[in-house]
């Protein structure tokens, strides 16, 4: 992490945290955390190059270790892992169609995409549902199509190989972002992201060749995302007027685990695909409901119910490091999900900047790590720091408003911009809270609440609401538009090891997403646009500081950041894992993820 005068990172420094050590899975993404995951996851050292796990973390006074890198050759098959996950927290099980992370891990289990990260610290693609490709010309992919390939035998697919032809109704169903009528549809979330696509044509029964309008730095890291998985056509014909009723024959699939049991308040069952092309490790993977309950979380890993269990409490965890020193070992690592809020900086009231600045000002940040996470966190700008060669250092972002040392300056200019905006006039103002972030952390909706009210002088009053309910006010862009109203909770994982092409999303106001948010800002909508034509990796590092700079200045334009935070990970020593980094890493667990099943911590695991 860089160095600063911070109090948040001399606390992390002291526990021999890296950047490295830290570019690690959340509670709320991937497998390591045993978690399915929410909706809305540079500069200073880095002294762990070496690409291996994160280094372990014993009691005080013990040596750390670093937990071994598996070899191919030692992975071992069976069992089958058992996970919580946070329940309710679905929208469709048309994946083209979800901006959910739950969605997004499940079908990493159950269905490939076109490509996939291969590795994230590495910044490696490889391919998945294209065995490879080529690229004649900057204009031109070719995909071939991995043979021996096949959809999971459910109706109306029934096990068939999958064809080159599925690549390409993909790719097309993303581009064109409508329903099978013809209707447009605003939530196929990545469809900017596919309008680099001039056409698609299917060569011969495994070759595609798409052609871009513009060499595109960002295609293939479109195709790797963790939403981009490809749906059997026949299956989008029959289902697609159904997927919000998420039923387990829904979600079908060419992926290594095929869902056997779904239900929504947060219990599935997946099991082994015997077909998938490579070897799967784990004989099946079971969520458990249990995702805001830390009592029976800890009750379930401590009976090894739960093969890996995150602690909110810090004594919780060295409690269990202490009675179990030598079976566990202790991960720190990033969440995924940072934490924020939105709203629509188009209208009234929150076009005003005095109004918006003065909230982003009030919202006290070292308080949420400190008494929310028990100083597990760090604060975050609008790029957060597990993106950290393309983002400010903290030592340069504590010195932005809402991010100040000085928290009086902040809060004292807070109020003369809410008065100067007319803000003790609105009245009441609604802050929408998401129940399982209220479940996980509670009493952090009054935190919240009573602080903006201490500061501001109005009534702030906390509505604890589905994330459901959340999105669709976002899509509808009614947190603002002439609502007293704003929310707060986790926002949707981030993706991608790079941030370029979210920001150009999100922030350049030509793209439909912008329209949710709104806050138009000329400098950022240049800076996005050069990024989509620039190769210079080096070049858009200092391009992304420069739009982390202007976001900030301009209170978060829409979704100003607050933190993320860093979680101890606690796993029995058989639970052997590849990669863990903070995005969903579900599609790599078929064949990274596995247990030793002759490590003595093994003994005593209820099958």
């Amino acid at each position: 992490m860089p160095a600063s005068n911070n109090y948040w990172t001399r606390k992390l420094a002291r526990q021999r945290i890296t950047r490295r050590r830290l570019l690690g899975s959340a509670a709320v993404t991937g497998v390591g955390a045993a978690a399915l995951g929410l909706v809305g996851c540079g500069g200073g050292d880095d002294d762990d190059d070496t690409g291996a796990p994160p280094t372990a973390t014993r009691p005080a006074g013990a040596s750390p270790t670093v937990a071994a890198s598996p070899t191919k050759a030692a992975k071992q098959k069976g069992g089958t892992a058992k996970f919580t996950s946070a329940g309710n927290t679905w929208d469709t099980f048309d994946i083209d169609r979800s901006r959910f992370t739950p969605v997004s891990t499940l079908f990493g289990w159950t269905n490939l995409g076109v490509v996939q990260w291969d590795s994230y610290t590495q910044a490696k693609i490889g391919g998945a549902l294209a065995e490879k490709w080529e690229q004649p010309d900057k204009q031109t992919v070719v995909f071939t199509l991995r043979p021996n390939v096949f959809w999971h035998d459910k109706p109306p697919v029934n096990g068939r190989q999958a064809k080159a032809d599925d690549i390409a109704k993909f790719i097309q169903r993303n581009v064109a972002g409508k329903l099978r009528d013809g209707t447009e549809d605003p939530n196929f979330y990545r469809k900017s992201a596919f309008q680099s696509v001039d056409k698609v044509e299917v060569v011969d029964e495994k070759t595609v060749r798409v052609t871009l309008k513009a060499p595109n730095p960002f295609f293939l890291n479109t195709l790797a995302g963790a939403y981009a998985k490809v749906q059997a056509p026949e299956a989008i014909d029959a289902f697609e007027k159904d997927y919000a009723n998420l039923k387990a024959d829904l979600v079908i699939g060419t992926g290594g685990f095929i869902l056997k049991s779904f239900k929504a308040e947060g219990e599935l069952e997946l099991v082994r695909n015997e077909k998938f092309y490579t070897q799967v490790n784990w004989d099946g993977v079971k969520y458990m409901n249990l995702f805001t309950d830390q009592t029976a979380q800890l009750a379930a890993f401590e009976q090894k119910q739960l093969d890996s269990f995150t602690p909110t409490q810090n004594a919780v965890a060295d409690d269990l490091l202490k009675r179990y020193q030598g079976k566990i070992t202790e991960y720190k690592q990033f969440s995924a999900n940072p934490q924020a809020g939105t709203y629509y900086g188009g209208a009234a009231p929150w076009n005003n900047p005095n109004l918006i600045g003065a909230i982003f000002r009030a919202f006290d940040r070292r308080a949420l790590v400190q008494s929310l996470l028990q100083g597990n966190a760090v604060l975050s700008g609008n790029v957060p720091p597990t993106q950290a060669a393309f983002t400010i250092t903290e030592k340069e972002l504590i010195t932005f408003p809402g991010y100040l040392e000085d928290r009086a300056k902040d809060e004292a200019e807070a109020k003369k911009m809410w008065e100067a905006g007319g803000g003790p006039g609105l009245g009441d103002i609604i802050v929408d809270i998401p129940d399982i972030w209220e479940g996980l952390y509670s009493g952090g909706a009054a935190l919240i609440t009573n602080k903006l009210k201490s500061v501001l002088g109005n009534n702030f009053i906390a509505k604890v609401e589905p994330y459901s309910t959340i999105t669709t006010k976002i899509v509808k862009k009614e947190y603002g538009n002439g609502k007293n109203n704003i929310w707060y909770g986790w926002i949707t994982e981030i993706t991608d090891p790079e941030p370029s092409l979210l920001n150009f999303l999100q922030y350049n106001s030509k793209q439909p997403q912008f329209q949710q948010f709104g806050v138009k800002i000329d400098k950022v909508d240049q800076l996005t646009d050069a990024l989509m034509l620039e190769f210079d990796i080096a070049k858009r590092q200092e391009m992304n500081k420069e739009i982390v700079r202007e976001l900030i200045k301009n209170y978060g334009a829409g979704i100003p950041y607050t933190l993320v935070g860093v979680n101890r990970i606690m796993r029995w020593n058989y639970f052997k894992a590849g990669e863990i980094v903070p995005f969903v890493t579900s599609h790599q667990g078929a064949t990274e993820f596995w247990f030793d099943q002759t490590d003595p911590t093994w003994q005593g695991r209820p099958a």
